[in-house]
Formats: C-alpha cells, structure tokens, sequence
C-alpha cells in the first residue's frame, strides 16, 4: 500500500497515523546490534507508544508549541522516538553531530534556544552539563543509554524512566490523543532545524517545514521503488538531512527494515549480517572500497587464484569486456559474485550522494553487479533535488529532477532551484535566506549544466572554483577526483587560489603508502622518514602527471605535500559526510602549502 496515495495533509504525522493503521504492529522494523553481536528489533507498535509515553513527559515538562528539542547522538531506535514524539508535539528537532567541539554544541544549543537536549551516553551528557552556565534555555538533560541512576544530577534523567518501552497498552487509547495532537499540526509548521556543515563559513540553521519533507520523500518513491521486502543498512547521521530523508524517512514510509551500523568503520563486517538490499552511502566511502579491490589484487600470492582476480577487476577497470558476455559471465561467476557475497549479496542498487561520485568507480560497480544511482541535493532543498533512476542510469549525472521539481541554470549557469521543497529560510538569518532564495528559487551555489533528456551534470561547487594568479579558473573537484583513484590516497585537497599554479595536500593511507614505497624501490627507516623523502615525492608527482596527460597546463598539479595527520570529522576536516572543509584546512596547513610556492 502506498501511503501517499491517500487525500491526507501533507504531513509526517498524518503519514505516521496512516502506517501503523495499517501496519503489521509486532513486525520488527529497527534493528540494533548489542555488544555480544545479537540483533534485536523494535516494531510500529513499540514505536507509537514510545511516542505517546515521550509526548506525555513533554507536556509534563511544560514545552510549548514551537520549543526546541536537541538530539545528539548516533542513529538509534530512540533517535526516532524523540523525532516523532516532537512533531506530534508541535515540538521543533534540532540534531546535532556527536562529534562537534564543545564550542559547536554551544553555539547550535544556545542559538536555537533548546530547552531540551537528549543525548546517547554519559560522556556527551557530561559535555553539555558542562556548557550549562552559557545555555540559559536550556531546562532538561536527558541520556538514551540506561545507567545507574545514581549520580544524576538535578533536572537530569534516563531516558528508561521517562518512556515505559516493552510494556503492552491497548493502542486505541494512544492512537486517539495522538490523531487529534496530528489534526493541529499544519503542513507549514517547521519539523526540524538542520544547522549545515557545509564546507565554509559559520553554520545556518536550515528550517524544514512537514510540506517540505513529505513532498520530497513522495517524489523520492516514484524513482526509487522500495517495499517492505527491502532492508537498509544505516551509517550516515540522522543529524544529516540526507540520511535523514532517504536512509530514515524514505525506507520507513516505504515500510522497509532499517539495521543500524556500530559505526563506519563496522559497515564492511555488517553488510554480509544484515544482507542489506539497499544503502544510503557517500563517494568516500565507495572510493575506499574501490582502492582496497585493487590493493588486494596486488597483494595476492602468484597463481592461478591470483590471475583470475587480477585479469577480473582490469576487465571491469577497462570495461573494454562486454558486461554479460561469456568472458565476462566467467568473470562473474568466479570473482564479481564472490565481491557481492561480501555486501550480503541482495544489494538492488546503492544510492550515493554528498558529494561527486567518479565516473570510472561508478561504472566499475555497475560492471561487478553492484548498480550504484547518483543523486544530489542540499539540506535547504529538503534534501533531494534530483537522482538517477535505476531503468536509465546516466554516469556522470546526477540524474533528472524530482516530480514537482523545477531546475534551471543563471546566466553564470549556477543551478537554480523551486518547488514545495524549498525550506522555509535560514533560523534568525533573514539576510542569508534573501541572498539564497531570490524570487522563489534557490541559488545552490552548484555550477552545473543539463542534458537534451534533463539529466542534471554538476562541474563544480561556485565557490570551491579559484582563479590562478594568471588569471584561469580551476575547477578542484575533477584533479581531486583523479588524485583519488591513486591506491595510498586516504584524503587529497587542491589549492590554488590566487597561485602561480595549482598544488595538492594528500593524507595518505598508511599500509598503502609502504606498499607504494616498497614498489619503487625506496629505501627508508621509518615511516615518518616518507615523508621528507625526495624520492618518494618525484615518484608520485610523475605519477600524478601521467594521470594528468589529458588536462589543461593551467590546470595541472605541480606540486604536493604528504600530511601525517588524518583528516577528521573530529579534527575539523571533513562534514559528517566526509567531504573536506576546503575553508579549515587551508587555515589549519597555510604553512604548508605556502613552501609549495616557495623555491621555484
């Protein structure tokens, strides 16, 4: 049944109501793995109770319509709880990344006014009892994960005492009070305040209206066809509007499961476990999986076993091997299944987006049977504005507009951006949202172009393009992108901006660096000795040149720098969806790449 062909009003709370009316109360739907490695689920009928316990402490605690209520913590079953509990509340959700300074935590707390704060542990309640005395909004603390409950401090509780999980209620007697709490909820009343982590600059609060989500999540179920047969495996941030929308509320209303990853680092082990039949992922992540295929080709012993692997990824590498052919059927019989097996083997397609996917590692899944859909979008465009459908999957695209979504390109061709998706504006920011959104579209800051079938192409980011001291525009995404493709590439930023020529950072993947080393007959004591070693240095600038054969002059790398330090969401160098903050980590290694100028 598809929830959204009901005449209902367009909002989240509606659609919830019409699910569990309709829904399978004791099917599990969440799923959480415990420390000794059992998965254990939750289903509708201990959501909607959940929800009317937390909506009851809410009124207890005298929140009032339009209050804010923050959430810092990682994916998890009660995460959704607090989301649901505060839109039948009229309650506004503030998410925030557990991984932000404490200085970003009270920036977003203090600025939003949240009266309210959960938390998933004991050390992030500590965190924020700690920037009490700045937050004088702020009245509750209260912390998911159960614990003694001695040593709480005032107006401090579990999350346990508040919401009576696991104890049966007859569910006429929750469904009424939260129907009519739904019947004075408005399509325009706000459901969340996103603050971006955008690249740049201080975050926004971006204010996303029931209109904005529900109509976005609908035109995402006319591209995407999901039902209850799917699983998902989640391991984006919900405080990400992107995982948010896709990951959470497209696989829910779509009645789908959702397994919850221990972390990023657990999503390999998982995969196989959960056998996920789709994922919500970014570029990074596939990029890393991509490096580690060719790293393990390299590594095998000699042999029959080795040959095989090796001749199998060149053939999806170079694709100059027609996908289904006998050789290639051999190939996939012997190598690209095995490769699947270790996703689960039931992946239907991945969808990748926060950022540009490379075209060659695009197709190099598509090649192994792992169909990999781009889609993009922004957090002020709730989020989705366009993804590839899986019948006509165009690389190198981000596929064609949503329905209800209109898209054109300014003079300069920036993409602009109208429809019921576009966020109600900026928290407290009336200047930054008029400078956004200007006569009903919204100015993405996405240079880009569209094709003769409306397949949207982004060039590059407006503001990451720079201008060389001689006057010539470089786009950095695209050198970035070939950078990447080079085995010991963990991270990798361009710079240029104002220069005589364009130069890179790269933060290299420790084991791989050796290998590379070894490779080319490199002679060292340490691994740190790498990187002043000279050598090395030559050895990968001609590398990177020969993958630079095709490129302007202008344009090209001349010049890198290998970092020791990782970048970080926790350092500061990367948004929750791993793509670098170009505006930090220029400040953070100015030093550095100024010697890159240096000497000439």
């Amino acid at each position: 049944m598809n929830l959204f062909s009901i005449d209902r009003p367009k909002t989240l709370t509606r659609l919830f109501l019409d699910y569990f009316e309709t829904a399978q109360h004791e099917r599990k739907i969440f799923f959480s793995k415990d420390e000794k490695g059992s998965y254990s689920g939750n289903g509708m009928g201990d959501l909607v109770t959940a929800v009317f316990d937390l909506c009851e402490r809410f009124a207890e605690f005298g929140l009032k319509k339009n209050d804010k209520v923050a959430i810092i913590s990682e994916n998890r079953f009660e995460w959704v709880i607090c989301d649901f509990a505060c839109m039948f509340s009229g309650l506004i959700s503030v998410p925030v990344y557990p991984s932000l300074a404490p200085a970003q935590i009270k920036h977003i707390l203090k600025e939003s006014e949240s009266k309210i704060c959960f938390v998933s542990g004991t050390s992030l309640l500590e965190k924020v009892i700690s920037l009490k005395s700045n937050l004088p909004d702020l009245k509750e603390m209260i912390v998911f994960n159960p614990n003694n409950n001695s040593g709480l401090k005032e107006h401090t509780f579990y999350f346990g005492d508040l919401v009576r999980q696991g104890i049966p209620r007859k569910y006429e007697l929750i469904v009424k009070p939260l129907a009519a709490m739904s019947e004075a909820v408005s399509e325009d009343d706000i459901v969340t305040i996103i603050y971006t982590s955008g690249t740049t600059g201080i975050p926004k609060g971006v204010m996303l209206t029931h209109r904005n989500l529900y109509t976005n999540i609908e035109a995402c179920t006319n591209v995407l066809s999901i039902d209850e047969t799917d699983t998902f495996l989640s391991f984006l941030p919900y405080s990400h509007s992107y995982e948010r929308a896709a990951g959470y509320y497209l696989a829910f209303f779509s009645r789908a499961r959702i397994f919850y990853a221990q972390s990023i680092e657990t999503v390999g082990a998982q995969m196989p476990e959960v056998k996920p039949t789709m994922m919500i992922t970014v570029p990074r992540l596939l990029d890393r999986i991509y490096n580690r295929l060719l790293k393990n080709a390299e590594d095998m012993e000699s042999g029959l076993k080795k040959n095989l692997f090796v001749n199998a990824i060149n053939m999806a590498r170079e694709q100059k091997v027609k996908k289904h052919s006998l050789r290639w059927k051999i190939a996939d019989k012997l190598v690209y299944s095995k490769i699947r097996a270790k996703t689960g083997g039931e992946i239907r397609f991945l969808v990748s987006g926060g950022g540009a996917l490379n075209i060659r590692i695009g197709k190099f899944f598509e090649y192994i049977g792992l169909t990999t859909l781009e889609g993009y979008g922004l957090t002020e465009t709730s989020p989705v504005i366009s993804v590839n459908p899986p019948a006509k999957n165009k690389f190198g695209t981000v596929g064609p507009p949503l329905k209800g979504v209109n898209v054109k390109l300014s003079e300069e061709n920036e993409i602009l951006v109208s429809g019921e998706l576009i966020m109600k504006g900026y928290y407290k920011d009336e200047k930054s949202t008029n400078e956004m959104i200007i006569n009903g579209w919204l100015y993405t800051g996405d240079i880009g172009e569209i094709d003769s079938d409306g397949y949207i192409k982004i060039t590059d980011r407006k503001k990451s393009l720079f201008k060389t001291s001689g006057g010539k525009y470089v786009a950095p995404a695209p050198l970035e992108d070939l950078i990447s493709t080079m085995p010991f590439v963990e991270s990798v930023m361009v710079c240029g901006n104002g220069r005589m020529y364009v130069t890179a950072l790269i933060v290299p993947q420790r084991n791989d660096l050796l290998i590379y080393a070894a490779k080319n007959n490199l002679s060292f004591n340490t691994y740190d000795d790498l990187f002043t070693n000279e050598r090395l240095i030559e050895q990968i600038q001609k590398d990177i040149d020969l993958l630079q054969k095709d490129i302007s002059q202008y344009e090209k790398v001349r010049r890198v720098t290998l970092l020791k330090e990782p970048f970080t969401i926790e350092g500061g160098e990367l948004t929750p969806t791993l793509k670098v903050k170009r505006k930090f980590v220029e400040e953070k290694y100015a030093d550095v790449i100024e010697k890159m100028y240096l000497n000439i």
